[in-house]
């Protein structure tokens, strides 16, 4: 089995874990007014490719996928339409 996969799940581990621990619900992928929402997919694809491109760990990858979507949300700049 290739790596990848290996980081894959482990960054599926962590963000299942903080949808779990943060909501109390797991997000499920949808589509909401013309746009898809990835849902606990978005933050294990992040988790899984920090895991692999920053020091090939799969830890790294369970710890990126608990707090990826967070930091990458809280580092771009924010779009207030008013």
């Amino acid at each position: 089995m290739p790596n990848f996969v290996y980081f894959l799940i482990a960054g599926a581990f962590g963000s299942l874990a903080k949808d779990i621990v943060q909501d109390n619900k797991l997000v499920l992928p949808n589509k909401v007014d013309n746009e898809l929402v990835l849902g606990f997919i978005g933050s294990m694809i992040v988790g899984a490719f920090v895991g692999w491109a920053v020091d090939s760990s799969p830890l790294t990858a369970l710890l990126s996928g608990y707090v990826g979507a967070s930091a990458i949300k809280h580092l771009l700049p924010s779009q207030n339409n008013k």
